[in-house]
């Protein structure tokens, strides 16, 4: 009893130990750490915005993968935002929960077809509430 005990405090610890803090910054913007496709983040001539933006908030808390074209963008917490650059075309972009030790939820992922014009900007508003995950597009 006593080594079953210890046997699952040291399981536990062990765990706790690979949580770690989430980075952040000041500024709310994703930390470059998450951004997995740090060229789309540069701004050039003839590429259009693409703003993601989560509030921050209860439902907000856990982290969600951003996908573009179902290719890993970013992970998104919320407070956070981040600023891409897309030549005009047809874009397929996504949000799903990331799993981790702590997150059992089923997969929720929703996705939306943004047709980027040129020169336009775009304003994608990425959340979660109890149905999960969702997100919508408007102009700034």
């Amino acid at each position: 009893m006593i080594k079953a005990l210890a046997a699952s405090i040291t399981v536990a610890l062990a765990l706790a130990a690979c949580a770690t803090p989430v980075q952040r910054t000041a500024s709310g913007d994703i930390p470059p750490a998450r951004v997995y496709i740090k060229s789309m983040t540069e701004q050039a001539e003839g590429l259009s915005r693409v703003q993601f933006q989560r509030p921050g908030g209860l439902l907000n808390n856990d982290m969600l993968e951003l996908t573009i074209n179902d290719v890993t963008l970013a992970q998104i917490i919320g407070g956070e935002h981040l600023t891409i650059w897309l030549k005009p075309g047809s874009y397929d972009l996504g949000a799903k929960r990331v799993h981790t030790l702590t997150n059992s939820s089923s997969s929720s992922e929703d996705k939306l077809t943004l047709q980027v014009r040129p020169g336009a900007s775009y304003q994608l508003q990425v959340g979660t509430d109890l149905g999960g995950v969702k997100m919508r597009t408007g102009t700034p």
